[in-house]
């Protein structure tokens, strides 16, 4: 996966939230969530699959396909958007 452009996607769609927020998109599915411990949701990519975590902790594993949906979706919810 193509993490930046992965991270270019995701910027693109924050640009319509308003309320503060932090996301982490991480290329390490061992070391991303704990390294991204403070961000509020987040993503890290492995090979073909990756994880969806809150807070550093693993909410699930998704695939690679999947994963900036599965963001955003995330997002919402805790933006109270849905």
């Amino acid at each position: 996966m193509d993490i930046v452009a992965l991270a270019q996607a995701v910027d693109r769609r924050l640009k319509d939230i308003t309320k503060p927020i932090k996301v982490a998109v991480m290329g390490c599915v061992v070391n991303g969530p704990g390294e991204a411990k403070e961000a509020d949701v987040g993503i890290a990519c492995g090979k073909g699959k990756g994880i969806l975590f809150k807070k550093g902790q693993v909410l699930r594993t998704l695939d690679e396909k999947d994963l900036l949906e599965a963001l955003m979706k995330e997002i919402v919810e805790i933006q109270g958007l849905d």
